[in-house]
């Protein structure tokens, strides 16, 4: 009697009597191998009451009536074993491990340990969908990547320089922060309030690990309980915690109709409410104005540096008298972080304002103090003596295209110090 290839079903022939046999055994194969559960794989010698229907694999060197079927699959049915050869790729459930195991040709194998091996697969999701951008895709409360070994690495690559190989972190799907190698070979830090607008914080350069901070280094400021601000919340003064000063007992002559410019730099976000210059002497020239003002430090041009936006013009007040001139805004001006300078300059002869010098870390304010020509900037706090670049110039005819000084690179050298002529008023935002 002829029969199937794969499950070995008896075929009907034509002429055969009592077909209902027949078909009925091939019935009790597909029964037996279709969707197949093993009860167990461990065992060389059949159970003592074995249920009609169950299914087993005997082990190797099995004994008994499963003697010369190891590794077989042997069902009890109508009272009696029977047994069937497995083929390559069938697959069996085995209930006391719940494990699926496949026949290789050879044995019985593990399929889970397997599927290690799958190789090039198109898409894969995990407790979630796949998809044409994202051809693997976890939905997980956690994803563990354990070494195999001493250590882990996990690997972005992309194609070329202005490609983009990132860690991308959302919410609800729009993007909130990134960082890595993002249209360069730079590394960035970039967040965005909506997932269009994005504001980098930090760079640093492939070529020499420096570090820049596109939006200016938001740095605590740190003030000790015995310094007093002169001003409560206000103070003027330094606004950043990395620069201090001293006054000078000296004037700087101020001469007609140049401006003196000198940069700071604000590490956080504050209102700027004025601030004040201590005009030494008095110019010799009637009607002769002294006039203030704040603008940003612009890009770099060759080895110049540009002078950017006006930030605030605090307006004019007299110089025919010497005295501490404080400037109010009427309208206070949030000042972001970054670069800015200070310009003054005097429409008259014979002028000259006391400076300060604005140093290294520490808890240094000012404030107005005295009348007249005694009028200067009084110091609240330490002071600290580390010399930094000199910001410091006088500038001809009028706002110029470019300030001479950088104040980032400028080097630094003893007796070249920041030169502060205007002391801006600030308060915490």
């Amino acid at each position: 009697m002829s029969e199937t290839t794969n499950l070995a079903l008896p075929f009907i022939e034509a002429s055969q009597a009592q077909k209902h046999v027949t078909h009925n055994e091939a019935l009790l194969v597909l029964d037996a191998l279709v969707q197949t559960g093993i009860v167990d794989r461990d065992l060389t010698s059949p159970p003592a009451s074995p249920v009609d229907g169950e299914a087993f694999i005997p082990a190797s060197g099995s004994t008994a009536q499963w003697y010369g079927n190891d590794l077989a699959i042997a069902v009890w049915q109508d009272g009696a074993w029977k047994f069937h050869t497995p083929q390559k790729g069938w697959i069996v459930y085995l209930t006391d491990e719940n494990m699926f195991a496949f026949w290789n040709g050879n044995t019985w194998s593990d399929l889970s340990s397997a599927m290690g091996a799958l190789q090039n697969i198109s898409s894969l999701g995990i407790n979630t969908a796949a998809d044409a951008t994202n051809k693997l895709s976890v939905s997980t409360d956690a994803v563990l990547f354990n070494h195999d070994g001493n250590g882990v690495q996990h690997k972005l690559n992309k194609n070329a320089a202005n490609d983009t190989a990132s860690l991308l972190f959302q919410t609800n799907f729009s993007g909130r922060a990134e960082m890595g190698i993002t249209g360069d070979d730079d590394f960035h830090f970039k967040v965005s309030p909506d997932g269009a607008t994005w504001n980098e914080s930090i760079r640093i350069d492939r070529n020499n690990g420096g570090i820049t901070f596109p939006k200016g280094a938001l740095l605590e400021r740190h003030l000790s309980a015995s310094v007093d601000l002169g001003g409560g919340a206000d103070w003027w003064g330094p606004a950043d915690h990395l620069t201090t000063a001293y006054t000078s007992g000296s004037g700087v002559a101020l001469a007609n109709s140049r401006m003196y410019f000198s940069a700071f730099f604000v590490p956080r976000t504050l209102l700027l409410l004025g601030g004040f210059v201590s005009l030494h002497g008095a110019s010799s020239t009637t009607g002769a104005l002294l006039r203030v003002g704040i603008y940003e430090l612009g890009a770099p041009n060759g080895s110049n540096w540009d002078i950017g936006n006006l930030v605030a013009d605090f307006g004019t007040l007299s110089a025919e008298t010497a005295d501490n001139k404080v400037f109010d805004l009427a309208n206070p001006v949030i000042v972001e972080p970054g670069w800015y300078l200070t310009a003054v300059g005097v429409s008259g002869s014979g002028a000259d304002a006391i400076y300060g010098r604005w140093h290294a870390p520490g808890l240094t304010r000012y404030y107005p103090h005295g009348s007249g020509a005694s009028g200067r900037p009084r110091i609240l706090g330490p002071s600290y003596y580390i010399f930094e670049n000199g910001c410091t110039s006088e500038i001809v005819s009028g706002l110029p295209a470019t300030w001479t000084k950088n104040p980032a690179l400028a080097t630094s050298s003893i007796n070249n110090f920041s030169f502060q002529l205007v002391f801006p008023k600030w308060r915490e935002v």
